[in-house]
């Protein structure tokens, strides 16, 4: 990857390299989450925020438009819009004519970020990968397979509370090792 200054990655972005966004991604995303805590109305819709506004920023510069430079003033700046209409959104009072609007439930909409799904796809297989063996057997048994601690006690020959505590410590374990491939983008090969 090109370690150019953020206006060399932006117009490589406009010429569609998805790894020049990716870049861009690894070195602003941390401001972006802290400029989302400080403005979201519940903390829990910062990674909204932040996934939103990358979101909105690639169809930008995939359009020729948006910043040259500046990129971490674009980013945080589009954070604050996202929020303030987020925020005004959630202040509406809802009239008694307004409510059967909210009776039928629509499809959801599906929203998928190719940059941004591709790098943590990989983080995530790379993070699992590097796993202990056990480990790996635990986590595929209890989220792929919906197995319970007790499913697993009997399975590794362990009280329940040492099962559970061996799950606990192998999502601890990917945790840390997807966290450590979002902070080191060399670490994941995003292609």
């Amino acid at each position: 990857m090109s370690a150019g200054d953020d206006g060399t990655l932006l117009q490589e972005v406009r010429t569609g390299s998805m790894i020049a966004f990716a870049e861009l991604y690894a070195r602003h995303r941390t401001a972006a989450h802290t400029m989302a805590l400080q403005v979201a109305a519940v903390p829990a819709d910062a990674d909204d925020l932040v996934s939103e506004a990358f979101a909105k920023i690639l169809d930008v510069l995939r359009r020729g438009s948006g910043p040259d430079r500046a990129f971490r003033a674009y980013l945080l700046t589009t954070i604050r819009n996202l929020a303030a209409g987020v925020n005004a959104k959630s202040r509406r009072m809802i009239l008694a004519a307004d409510i059967d609007e909210f009776c039928e439930p629509e499809e959801p909409v599906q929203f998928t970020d190719g940059a941004i799904g591709e790098h943590e796809s990989a983080c995530v297989s790379e993070a699992f990968a590097h796993l202990p063996a056990r480990w790996r057997q635990v986590l595929w048994s209890v989220e792929v397979e919906d197995q319970t601690p007790s499913d697993l006690s009997r399975r590794y020959n362990l009280s329940r509370n040492s099962a559970a505590a061996l799950v606990y410590r192998a999502r601890k374990g990917l945790r840390q090792a997807y966290e450590q491939r979002l902070a080191t983008p060399e670490l994941t090969s995003v292609a």
